[in-house]
């Protein structure tokens, strides 16, 4: 069975977002990281920079080109600054820190040749490990992991070491956190969970437990993470600059050696602590907020000992990686504060772009191309609005998955629609176009079917044309040329009639039956008409090629009527034409006619005049009796602007009525005389005089009405 076009585009409409989505889905897990960077740069558009939680719960102790330049750091080896760390670290412990992640693994010491040497930096490892708020890091491999030094892990205690792992997407850049990490203990036994360094440093400063739940996902003091049973939570950065406060190692060690304990313990108590590196070029990262980046050594806190090194910044330098040290801060934010990214589901996220496609899909075929791709663009405007404030309030809608799979249905839909619908639509209009008005065709088109025997009775003006002194024009001429001087008299014709909002029902050997008011109704069929009619006129004026050839130049007569035909699709099953017949057909055709008898170039009927709704559009002839008519029918000259704005053929038309008037009151004497005056520059004068004159001196007839019966055609 042959679905019809409206099944097809309904079918259509739902494959092809459902095809969007699939293709979109595919790739949904590459799209997914350069999504959520998009979004970061898009919110920061909308509602500028994000602000870290006031105050922070975290804070950063950095390992610093300023802490590589100041004594007692500079010139000394990175292996002896154990026990300055280790004062530091103790005043941090000192001003009430609640947990200290290292995020530093030294896996040697010096304390094997120099007995003795980190006994300070081993207390203190020591009391922060038995107090529960220290945590130094490993670096967990596939095998062996790589450990900090035996007497550090001694020290802190085995249970106060964790991974400080970061995972990085395909593309290179360190999106999400791992909550935990399968390690292997040391007698080779199955894996197990471990909480990674940011949870275990977020979990001792709240002062709660990881917690599995039943499904698999994980809570951290009421808080559900996000991230599901991936065990991964997407870090949400703040993005203001300086949004972690971060502390100068060598600023805290001078400050730890002055005895400074109040510093401490305003700037440390109840915080979370990563201590890292964070220079130019060492353990820098490429993370999800890499374009809303901040200049560094911005709205840096209160300093305690040193002034900040004058050229330790490059001003308005902006990069795009931040220290590693610096995600795990991030994340432990995020899990203090509750502020972690969730991401919608592959469910959900596929539901979402099929119902963006499937709306792009309705908008590509509801209208033409050029209109659908703005449409489309609007489409693309809303869902970034939807899915920057969804960012705003820490969902994750999938971005850019949604406007690939918006992207893609463009060009799908108009590519099926060119090789399928339009492909129909080609046929049935090429079919037709030589035998159907436009408009007809469309609601062919539209609705699908083919054309069907039937009419109906409408309210029409018909215009019908011939050409005068045709066979005077022909006379002599080839067969083709004759063709082809018809050809361009008929074009030029038929777009004026078109242009109108007309449509030309046939030729009649060299004349043209126009019909307007049909297929589709117009606000005024008639002044449509009889515009076309002036033009038409115009165009014979304006082009002296026009019905031009050796043997003379034709003319053109018009006829117009108003009034009820009947129209539509009349003939047989196998061959029909849509045409107009009845009785207003006939006398637009007898009036054309008449313009001979009257030496006019057009006439219209009284109705028609009436229809038109300007009286001064026209001026009265004559009434009439056409031949095969018994009613008879005023006739009226339509005049062009050139005429109605010309004073002196106004005066000339008012002498007319009322030379006519008499007329058709008897009063033939005078209506002779009237005429004769105007006879030498007005054709349908002379005409009228002829008949006055025949009449002068005698009275007229009982229920003399003044009708001219018109024998001829």
């Amino acid at each position: 069975m042959r679905l019809t076009r409206r099944a097809r585009l309904i079918l259509l409409g739902a494959m092809t977002p459902l095809l969007a989505a699939v293709m979109v889905a595919l790739f949904s897990a590459s799209l997914q990281g350069p999504s959520i960077d998009t979004l970061y740069r898009l919110r920061e558009m909308v509602h500028g920079p994000k602000p870290a939680p006031s105050p922070s719960p975290v804070v950063v102790v950095g390992i610093d080109e300023e802490t590589y330049r100041r004594p007692p750091f500079a010139g000394t080896p990175q292996a002896l600054w154990g026990p300055k760390l280790g004062k530091a670290l103790a005043g941090m412990l000192d001003g009430g820190a609640t947990a200290i992640g290292l995020d530093l693994v030294h896996p040697t010491s010096v304390e094997t040749l120099i007995p003795g040497f980190e006994r300070e930096y081993l207390l203190t490892l020591r009391r922060g490990g038995k107090e529960g708020r220290l945590v130094l890091a490993k670096v967990q491999h596939q095998s062996n992991p790589l450990m900090p030094y035996r007497g550090y892990m001694i020290a802190a205690g085995a249970g106060n070491i964790r991974s400080v792992n970061l995972v990085e997407d395909p593309d290179g850049v360190l999106r999400r956190i791992p909550i935990t990490l399968l390690v292997t203990d040391s007698q080779g036994g199955p894996p197990r969970p471990e909480p990674g360094m940011a949870a275990e440093v977020a979990s001792r400063a709240l002062g709660a437990p990881l917690v599995r739940d039943a499904d698999g996902g994980l809570s951290l003091a009421g808080y559900r993470l996000p991230g599901g049973t991936s065990n991964r939570m997407l870090v949400n950065h703040a993005t203001v600059a300086g949004a972690i406060p971060t502390y100068s190692l060598a600023d805290l060690h001078a400050c730890a050696e002055a005895g400074n304990t109040a510093f401490f313990e305003k700037h440390f108590k109840g915080k979370a602590v990563m201590v890292g590196t964070v220079l130019d070029v060492e353990d820098r990262k490429l993370s999800s907020n890499r374009w809303v980046t901040k200049p560094e050594g911005v709205n840096l806190p209160e300093r305690c000992a040193l002034p900040v090194v004058s050229d330790l910044y490059v001003a308005g330098l902006r990069r795009d990686s931040i220290p590693g040290v610096f995600i795990h801060a991030a994340a432990i934010s995020n899990l203090m504060a509750r502020d972690g990214l969730a991401e919608t589901g592959a469910p959900v996220g596929f539901g979402l772009i099929l119902l963006l496609a499937g709306l792009a899909a309705a908008i590509t075929l509801a209208t033409r191309p050029a209109l659908a791709a703005l449409g489309l663009l609007g489409v693309v405007a809303l869902w970034s609005g939807v899915a920057v404030e969804s960012f705003q309030a820490g969902l994750v809608l999938p971005y850019l998955q949604g406007v690939v799979g918006v992207a893609l249905v463009f060009p799908l839909l108009l590519g099926f629609r060119f090789a399928v619908l339009d492909r129909d639509q080609r046929r049935i209009r090429n079919a037709f176009k030589l035998y159907l008005p436009g408009s007809l065709i469309d609601d062919m088109i539209a609705s699908g079917q083919s054309p069907s025997l039937g009419g109906e009775e409408r309210e029409l003006t018909i215009l019908f044309s011939d050409i005068a002194g045709f066979t005077k024009m022909s006379e002599g001429m080839e067969p083709e040329a004759l063709v082809l001087v018809l050809n361009r008299y008929f074009t030029v014709m038929t777009d004026i009639v078109e242009a109108h909002g007309g449509f030309v029902d046939k030729y009649i050997g060299d004349a043209v039956l126009a019909v307007f008011g049909a297929p589709h109704t117009l606000d005024n069929h008639a002044r449509a008409a009889v515009d076309a009619a002036l033009a038409m006129a115009r165009a014979m004026e304006e082009d002296p090629t026009l019905l031009a050839t050796d043997s003379g130049r034709g003319s053109a007569r018009i006829g117009l009527a108003s009034g009820p035909a009947l129209i539509g699709n009349i003939g047989s099953p196998r061959r029909f034409n849509y045409t107009v017949m009845g009785d207003t057909v006939n006398l637009a055709s007898r009036l054309e006619g008449a313009n001979k008898y009257y030496h006019t170039p057009m006439m219209v009927s009284g109705e028609t005049a009436a229809r038109h709704g300007d009286p001064d559009a026209f001026r009265p002839l004559d009434i009439v009796q056409v031949v095969g008519r018994g009613e008879p029918v005023a006739i009226f000259e339509p005049l062009s602007d050139a005429r109605r704005a010309d004073p002196a053929d106004r005066a000339r038309r008012a002498a007319y009525a009322r030379a006519l008037a008499d007329w058709q009151a008897g009063r033939f004497d005078a209506a002779a005389a009237g005429f004769r005056d105007l006879a030498a520059t007005d054709p349908a004068a002379a005409t009228m005089l002829r008949k006055a004159e025949a009449r002068c001196g005698h009275a007229p007839e009982p229920g003399w009405t003044g009708i001219t019966a018109l024998t001829e055609k």
